[in-house]
């Protein structure tokens, strides 16, 4: 099991190693400019990370700033969570919960990245950390710790995209 949970550990760094990249490469004059209408600018979307790894770094610590009641746990985690899991990506169209929405105006690059930086070194560094290999995560009930940090590296993954994009359209040619 711990082979298990270093190889998604490596996994996580290198996803949150290429986000940051691709988050550095986002050109200033784009960092607050939606990608689209309705969108998120690139610096909203380091906010949204940001303030995710934060708030699951609290789950691995079970504190959760919100709930779903246990009998629908199981039914989340199988029709929601399985396949992505299963599929490595997010189901399109899905929508962020409330807490993990950033702000209209994102701060500036650099602040904002150290902090996505800090907050992911601090989630592995307690998942690294918790002496369990499960958590009781607040929506998905009973969760394999591999899983809830595969999780996180495809949440990464996932925006990480999203910066390669708003960084390409604009490169000089």
């Amino acid at each position: 099991m711990m082979a298990d949970f270093q190889t998604e550990l490596n996994a996580h760094r290198q996803a949150v190693e290429a986000f940051l990249g691709a988050a550095r490469a986002v050109p200033a004059s784009r960092w607050g400019q939606a990608r689209a209408p309705g969108k998120w600018s690139p610096g909203q979307v380091v906010e949204h990370l940001a303030l995710a790894y934060e708030v699951n770094r609290g789950v691995l610590h079970g504190q959760a700033p919100m709930t779903a009641p246990r009998w629908l746990r199981p039914i989340i985690r199988r029709f929601l969570l399985g396949p992505v899991l299963r599929r490595g990506r997010f189901i399109p169209g899905s929508k962020s919960p409330r807490v993990f929405r950033p702000g209209p105006v994102p701060a500036a690059p650099e602040p904002l990245l150290n902090l996505l930086a800090a907050a992911t070194s601090a989630f592995e560094a307690d998942a690294a950390a918790l002496g369990s290999t499960t958590i009781d995560h607040p929506f998905f009930g009973r969760l394999p710790l591999t899983d809830f940090v595969r999780l996180q590296a495809i949440h990464t993954r996932h925006h990480s995209s999203q910066l390669t994009s708003a960084a390409d359209r604009h490169r000089p040619p």
